[in-house]
C-alpha cells in the first residue's frame, strides 16, 4: 500500500497530541483552563483542515498551469537535490514568506481581519494554534502548498516528513510549556517567544517569526521574552462579542 502525504500528516498529528498533552502536564508554563474555549477551537480546527485540503489541490493545479517555461530547467536542478536538502530548504523558504505575510497582517487593516481571530486566544496551549480564520488559513496554505509540491516537487514521503515538521512547529510555538533550549533560541522560536506575540500589549506586533527567530532579529521585530512582566495577559485585550465571531471566523 502506497502512503500519501495526508497519511503521514494524520499519523504525526495524533502522535504530537499525545506528546504535547503529556509535556504540558509535566512542565506547564501557566495555569490554564483548556476547556474554556474548546468548542471554538474545535470549530476553527475544522475550518483550517477544510481549507488545507481545498487549497492543497486548487493552488497546486493553478501553479502548474501558469508555470513559466523558463523556470522549468532551474526548478529541475532544485528538485533533484537530496531529500534532506529539499526539506530543509522548503522549511526556510516557507517560513520566510510567512514572516512577511504575518507582518502584513499586523500592518494592514484588510489583512488584520484575516488574523484577528487567531489573536483572540486567551488560553494558549497546543490546540490554540489551530484557531485561524478561513482566509488566514488560505493565505498561509499558498506557500505551504506551492513551495513543497510545485517548487520542490517533494515525493509523498518527503512531503509527509516536511508537513509533519510543520505540525510539530505549530504545536511547539503555541504549547503551554516552560522550556529552555539554550543557544538554539538564537535560531528557533520558543513557546515563550511566541507568547509575547500573543500578548494583549503593544508587543503583539513583534516576534512575528513562526519557526525561526532570525527573521525578527534581522528585520527589527524582535522582543526578548525575558523583558516581559510575569503573567502578562494574552488575547486582544477585550472579550469578543458573540455576534462578531462568525465574521472573524471567516476573516473579513
Amino acid at each position: 500500500m502506497r502512503l500519501e502525504r495526508e497519511d503521514y500528516e494524520i499519523g504525526a498529528f495524533f502522535l504530537l497530541v499525545i506528546i504535547f498533552t503529556i509535556w504540558e502536564r509535566l512542565r506547564p508554563a501557566r495555569n490554564i483552563d483548556r476547556w474554556a474555549e474548546f468548542k471554538l477551537d474545535v470549530l476553527s480546527f475544522a475550518v483550517a483542515l477544510t481549507v488545507n485540503r481545498v487549497s492543497t489541490y486548487s493552488v497546486t493545479h493553478f501553479a502548474k498551469s501558469v508555470s513559466p517555461t523558463f523556470l522549468v530547467d532551474w526548478l529541475h536542478a532544485v528538485q533533484t537535490l537530496p531529500s534532506v536538502a529539499k526539506i530543509v530548504l522548503g522549511i526556510f523558504v516557507v517560513d520566510f514568506i510567512i514572516y512577511w505575510i504575518h507582518r502584513a497582517q499586523h500592518n494592514t487593516t484588510v489583512l488584520w481581519r484575516t488574523h484577528a481571530w487567531h489573536h483572540s486566544v486567551q488560553q494558549m496551549y497546543w490546540f490554540s494554534g489551530f484557531r485561524t480564520s478561513f482566509f488566514h488559513s488560505f493565505l498561509y496554505n499558498i506557500p505551504q502548498t506551492v513551495v513543497p509540491i510545485w517548487f520542490l516537487a517533494l515525493s509523498p514521503l518527503e512531503a509527509g516528513i516536511g508537513y509533519s515538521i510543520g505540525l510539530l512547529i505549530q504545536f511547539w510555538e503555541h504549547t503551554n510549556i516552560n522550556v529552555n533550549i539554550g543557544p538554539l533560541k538564537w535560531i528557533i522560536i520558543t513557546p515563550e517567544y511566541h507568547r509575547v506575540h500573543h500578548s494583549a500589549t503593544e508587543h503583539s506586533r513583534m516576534n512575528l517569526g513562526t519557526t525561526f527567530s532570525i527573521w525578527d532579529r534581522m528585520f527589527g521585530t524582535y522582543v526578548d521574552p525575558a523583558t516581559m512582566p510575569e503573567g502578562f495577559p494574552l488575547g486582544l485585550g477585550e472579550e469578543v462579542p458573540l455576534k462578531k465571531i462568525p465574521r472573524m471566523l471567516v476573516g473579513v
